[in-house]
């Protein structure tokens, strides 16, 4: 169990950051203990190393700007993570990431990569008019529905009219709720590859412009 002294203070991630930023680095936490990890219309003059971290609470990064990647490989976010609006200047890599809550990247610009490869998420999963200028990676990620005193977050992905210009791939993707791309334009390929998904599948009004792979897909329909 870590003690209280062992959680980094607001004060000390300020002080990490505006330290990297003067030595033109990336911010490293890797390994550490967060709190939370909170900022609105916030500039970042640098990426941000998360690698291994626990964040105990939330990840809040709205109309917030990163000049560089966010690595939160293998970290483990103990609740939410919404970065609405947010810009990211270079890769957002979520590969084995844990959040027991949602991930809400509604209208976030991403300047490279999304790579959620085996992350797990528990409640939904959104990329409603999100830009993502290279890839989108979800191959063996978990969207799990999450279960709250009375309430039921269902597991779905929500993609509507995002705008992927590479490719999407989600190859043994479990998704216990829906997927939906409705209106989404994906500019080279995309893959669902014996991916399992609870609900539909929907696709309609979608524009994928490279070649689709639906072989050995489960859902409970397709709706086009």
């Amino acid at each position: 169990m870590s003690s209280e002294k062992d959680i980094l203070s607001r004060f000390d991630v300020e002080n990490e950051i505006r330290m990297a930023e003067l030595q033109g680095r990336e911010a490293d936490f890797e390994g550490k203990i967060i709190s939370s990890l909170i900022f609105k219309k916030r500039t970042i003059g640098v990426g941000i190393n998360l690698r291994n971290a626990v964040v105990r609470h939330v990840i809040s990064l709205e109309e917030t700007i990163i000049n560089g990647s966010l690595n939160l490989a293998g970290a483990v976010v103990q609740e939410s993570f919404y970065a609405g609006s947010a810009t990211i200047g270079g890769d957002l890599i979520l590969v084995d990431a844990k959040i027991s809550g949602v991930l809400n990247l509604i209208s976030t610009t991403i300047k490279g990569s999304l790579n959620g490869e085996r992350m797990s998420i528990s409640g939904f999963l959104s990329l409603t008019r999100s830009q993502i200028k290279d890839n989108v990676i979800l191959r063996k990620a978990k969207i799990s529905d999450a279960y709250h005193v009375g309430l039921i977050v269902k597991g779905d992905i929500y993609m509507r009219d995002a705008m992927i210009t590479g490719n999407f791939e989600a190859q043994e993707a479990y998704i216990e709720g829906s997927l939906d791309m409705m209106n989404a334009y994906v500019a080279n390929s995309v893959t669902l590859k014996s991916a399992q998904i609870g609900g539909s599948l929907i696709t309609k009004n979608a524009n994928f412009k490279g070649e689709v792979d639906f072989s050995g897909l489960k859902s409970k329909d397709i709706i086009e």
